[in-house]
């Protein structure tokens, strides 16, 4: 799993932080429309932006508060594993940081659950207050979590949301994986 998360920092790096991912007229999105994907095109040069005054320990000791779990640190990212009450699943978390020279920033926060019971609210819930939520405001928390209670996540898809301090995707890859990445703008 911890591969899995240091793949998607590795992703997430290259996406184009200008446009939204590109639809693609081949695969059909939860409401009718194109799913969508993240576009090849080539990043803006400049840093990578942080979230304002968020720092890996920040989000680790939220995590902590609510998982008491212990922390693997592997490169610029700062992961947990934790298994969720209930049948929501197994959750590996992700802080990521913008470069090795700026550890003491967030630019990012990935949430990937082994599902054992599909996507539910309560675990939309969770993921939302609990893994993504510490870099977000409560305002924050309540649009996205109503953004996604909005998605039909029944099958698989990928949904992406954007703010003028964040994007967010929600890709529900299959019936066994569904995750959250969360960066700043």
């Amino acid at each position: 799993m911890a591969l899995v998360l240091a793949g998607l920092a590795a992703v997430s790096v290259v996406r184009d932080r200008d446009n939204p991912p590109q639809r693609s007229a081949t695969q059909q999105g939860t409401r009718g429309e194109p799913g969508e994907y993240p576009s090849s095109s080539p990043t803006r040069s400049g840093p990578l932006p942080v979230f304002p005054g968020m720092t890996p320990s920040t989000v680790m000791d939220a995590w902590a508060g609510r998982w008491p779990v212990p922390v693997t640190v592997d490169g610029s990212l700062h992961i947990i594993k934790v298994t969720l009450p209930g049948k929501q699943g197994q959750l590996s978390a992700a802080v990521g940081q913008p470069s090795k020279d700026r550890k003491n920033e967030v630019a990012q926060v990935l949430c990937m659950v082994k599902l054992r019971d599909g996507v539910q609210r309560q675990l939309l819930q969770t993921l939302v207050d609990g893994c993504i939520g510490p870099a977000l405001g409560a305002k924050e928390r309540r649009a996205v979590l109503n953004w996604l209670i909005g998605v039909d996540f029944s099958a698989p898809t990928y949904e992406f949301r954007r703010t003028s301090g964040y994007e967010l995707l929600a890709n529900h890859n299959s019936d066994e994986n569904f995750a959250l990445n969360l960066f700043a703008r």
